[in-house]
């Protein structure tokens, strides 16, 4: 299915890059972009084809039925560890050499090899 480069695709993705670091409901996303042109209904239907074209990372926020969702460059995503809080739903990327360091502890200690798609759960120094 051919991807429409709408002005309001264009300005949420300018705002999730914008925002990189953090994570945001599609409620919240909205009320920062007040101005910006895009409705709820919108920004859900673009917030699906985000995450399903891997521009996106959608997760549960804390222990809540509500998602956050957080702009990851593909590219830049795959190779290396994630770590998500619980509270707040952030993602933060292990770095690539401490990913392996991990990896090859958990390996030679327990002969258990792990994946670089997997997330460690805990809470950021802003929730803890």
């Amino acid at each position: 299915m051919k991807t429409y480069n709408t002005h309001q695709r264009k300005a949420l993705i300018d705002f999730l890059q914008a925002h990189s670091k953090e994570a945001f409901t599609v409620e919240e996303i909205v009320e920062k972009m007040s101005g910006g042109g895009i409705s709820q209904s919108t920004a859900y239907r673009l917030m699906t084809k985000l995450v399903e074209d891997g521009l996106v990372h959608r997760s549960v926020k804390g222990n809540s039925r509500s998602f956050v969702y957080q702009y990851v460059n593909s590219e830049k995503c795959d190779g290396h560890l994630h770590m998500k809080c619980t509270d707040c739903g952030k993602v933060y990327h292990l770095d690539h050499s401490v990913t392996a360091l991990i990896q090859n502890d958990i390996k030679e200690s327990t002969h258990f090899e792990i994946d670089s798609h997997t997330m460690l759960l805990g809470k950021c120094g802003n929730c803890k």
